[in-house]
């Protein structure tokens, strides 16, 4: 795929929008100053932070030409670039690193998580939400189907696209050195949600 389609991503979001709730619920910050929305698409998880933020500066980041394009012109009062989060890194700290469905797209969590943590501000927060339906019936069954004629030659690479998740003991091991002891409002660092998206969110504070 060479790029999103946004009028394509937005015919379900309603189901798409809910995580981003469900994960800015848990947030416990005031006032945040800078915000990034890593891998903020066309804005659906952007416009929420500028909502219960309005005085805040926030920056999206996504890969997606198209979709930073539709972002602008949806949610103009925030900043936005195109880039790669594996590799981005903001110019100065931030207060919040928020991630909807995301990281599931970028590969070496052991690096990547820390790294996202070192971009924090004391006392700043990275609130992650990643869907962890790899071995649900749905896509076990879109598998099995890429993998008969004639679509094995297109979709070869797609099973892969995905970076394999952490277990929860594995991320909280991974970030334990760069963790604050407890996590955001003394709630469990990782939630399993069960439904139509089966995902991990969690949110954690730096030491």
């Amino acid at each position: 795929m060479a790029d999103w389609n946004p009028e394509l991503y937005a015919r379900f979001a309603d189901e798409r929008a809910r995580p981003v709730h469900d994960l800015l619920a848990r947030v416990p910050l005031a006032s945040p100053e800078r915000i990034v929305d890593l891998g903020c698409g066309a804005g659906a998880s952007t416009a929420p932070l500028l909502a219960r933020w309005p005085g805040a500066q926030v920056l999206g980041i996504d890969t997606s030409p198209a979709m930073i394009a539709e972002a602008q012109a949806k949610v103009p009062g925030a900043r936005y670039e195109i880039a790669d989060g594996a590799t981005w890194t903001p110019d100065a700290p931030v207060d919040l690193v928020f991630s909807n469905a995301t990281l599931q797209w970028i590969p070496d969590h052991p690096t990547l998580l820390p790294r996202l943590m070192g971009w924090l501000k004391p006392g700043g927060v990275l609130a992650v939400q990643i869907p962890d339906n790899l071995d649900e019936p749905s896509h076990a069954s879109m598998r099995a189907v890429a993998a008969e004629a004639p679509f094995p030659d297109a979709l070869k690479d797609a099973a892969g696209a995905r970076t394999k998740l952490l277990s929860y003991e594995a991320t909280w091991d991974v970030l334990a050195p760069t963790r604050a002891p407890s996590t955001c409002g003394g709630r469990p660092m990782s939630t399993r949600s069960w439904g139509p998206r089966r995902s991990s969110r969690w949110c954690v504070r730096p030491a």
